[in-house]
């Protein structure tokens, strides 16, 4: 898993790219997300755009991701999944319990 991270209008865009497939990316994921909260950084938008698989490992990464900072009063919010991550949130419910959008603008209106 790679992985970008940049901030557009209060709000950090962690674009994910490859594989999502848990080991090693998940302590590093981890990492990442307990730095942004330090830095009081709490509005995330993770980008599935070049994500070509994620198993349950890598679904896992992002549950911890969300409670890690909805603990700490903030929330993740999804964008731009594919047909086959959409089609994994939706059998694993997790579209219920991450607010998804279908563009990176209207996941970023989301929070304004």
């Amino acid at each position: 898993m790679n992985y970008s991270i940049s901030e557009k209008y209060n709000c950090v865009v962690i674009d994910l790219k490859g594989r999502i497939m848990g080991g090693p990316d998940a302590e590093t994921f981890s990492n990442e997300i307990h730095k942004l909260i330090d830095e009081g950084k709490k509005q995330i938008i993770i980008n599935l755009e070049q994500v070509k698989f994620m198993n349950s490992s890598g679904l896992g990464i992002l549950i911890g991701g969300l409670n890690t900072v909805r603990k700490n009063d903030g929330d993740i919010k999804l964008c731009n999944a594919d047909k086959r991550i959409s089609s994994l949130l939706m059998v694993s419910q997790l579209n219920t319990v991450f607010d998804h959008y279908t563009s990176l603008d209207e996941a970023l209106e989301a929070y304004n």
